[in-house]
């Protein structure tokens, strides 16, 4: 087994990886860059995509 497919083999136990399940891209995403409109995960105190500082807790527009 070469170092890409035992690496690609982890990702897959874990859970993690480029492919998400149906299941995972139906859950909201919880935080959104007010800058760019990217949408994370986890909360970042600098957005990696466009680098301002207004990452924040995603609320539904009513």
């Amino acid at each position: 087994m070469d170092g890409t497919a035992a690496i690609d083999r982890l990702l897959a136990l874990a859970g993690v990886g480029p492919r998400e399940s149906a299941e995972a891209a139906d859950r909201p995403t919880p935080y959104v860059c007010k800058g760019c409109g990217t949408a994370f995960d986890v909360q970042y105190h600098v957005c990696p995509e466009c680098g301002g500082y207004s990452v924040e807790p995603y609320t539904h527009p009513e």
